[in-house]
């Protein structure tokens, strides 16, 4: 067996992070999650059941995850996985509304159910990806038809980020985004989820063992809707570019005027508005998370690493 003071941070690096979400990891996954080059994937296995051995991790269920804490949450991770699997059959269905819409080019999943769990309560998190110069049309028709058939429940529906075809890759390169994308599953279209990972390779700076469909099996319906092409006639030439243009700019002053605490600095983070991206991550909830993760690595005597080297 090799022994590394190394890997051993590594592994609880990983662990903590997740700590946060009450989420224990596979063998799999923290294989796959963790920001080194590790051994193989059989010697890994070992090496984690030697740790287990020596006390510094727990193992049930077939999770990991750091001693002095609660067993229960290998029970919650089989519990939620449970409610996954329910929420699951509810985006697939959802996916081939949203397919249909004006300009969907493709529909992943994040959030909680694209890591294998939910709450009673989770939302349902799509990436929606859309056509060139027509985000934010794609985006006011599907956030109508919310609001008007859905009764604005974001429960199966919520639509809190947008990127458009011509500008895949995040300028956003830090942990808690590398490991969304990480676990984020396709669920319409796997030609531009494809086109989408590639763009966003700089996760592997992160996790150099990961690959794509490492954490997921999941199988994208990729047939383009024909109702779908039939609507698109409706939006052509520089009346739908002025229209996009206008939508995106009332969006950023509806953000400020239902928003003022924020400085604009925060405002344009949270609330992005550009013509290739949307997002609304109400609450600035990815510094929060990083926040969190920084006072647990400090707790353990670890070093802070937010950005890709």
């Amino acid at each position: 067996m090799i022994h590394s003071v190394s890997l051993n941070e590594h592994i609880i690096r990983t662990l903590l992070y997740y700590k946060i979400f009450d989420h224990p990891l596979s063998a799999n996954e923290l294989f796959y999650l963790l920001p080194m080059n590790s051994l193989d994937r059989e010697q890994f296995r070992n090496y984690l059941a030697d740790m287990v051995n020596q006390g510094a991790l727990l193992c049930s269920h077939k999770y990991y995850l750091l001693p002095k804490i609660s067993p229960e949450i290998f029970i919650l991770r089989t519990q939620r996985e449970n409610y996954a699997r329910r929420k699951m059959k509810i985006a697939r269905l959802m996916t081939h509304v949203i397919k249909r819409f004006p300009f969907v080019r493709g529909v992943f999943l994040s959030g909680d159910l694209s890591k294998g769990v939910a709450r009673q309560d989770s939302d349902i998190d799509y990436v929606i990806v859309t056509a060139p110069h027509r985000l934010w049309i794609c985006r006011a028709l599907l956030v109508i038809f919310k609001k008007v058939f859905l009764l604005n429940s974001k429960k199966y529906f919520c639509l809190n980020y947008f990127v458009a075809t011509d500008q895949l890759k995040l300028e956003d390169q830090n942990y808690y985004t590398a490991t969304e994308i990480a676990h984020l599953k396709p669920l319409y279209n796997i030609e531009i989820f494809l086109r989408y990972m590639n763009a966003n390779s700089w996760v592997k700076r992160f996790f150099p063992n990961y690959k794509v469909f490492a954490l997921n099996h999941n199988k994208p319906n990729s047939r383009r809707s024909i109702l779908q092409k039939i609507l698109e006639v409706f939006f052509f030439g520089r009346f739908a570019n002025h229209l996009d243009f206008w939508l995106m700019n009332t969006m950023k002053r509806i953000w400020a005027k239902r928003y003022p605490e924020y400085d604009e600095h925060t405002r344009d983070k949270i609330f992005r508005c550009t013509p290739t991206e949307s997002c609304a991550y109400v609450g600035n909830f990815s510094d929060k998370i990083l926040s969190l993760y920084k006072e647990q690595l400090q707790q353990h005597g670890l070093h802070f690493q937010n950005i890709a080297q």
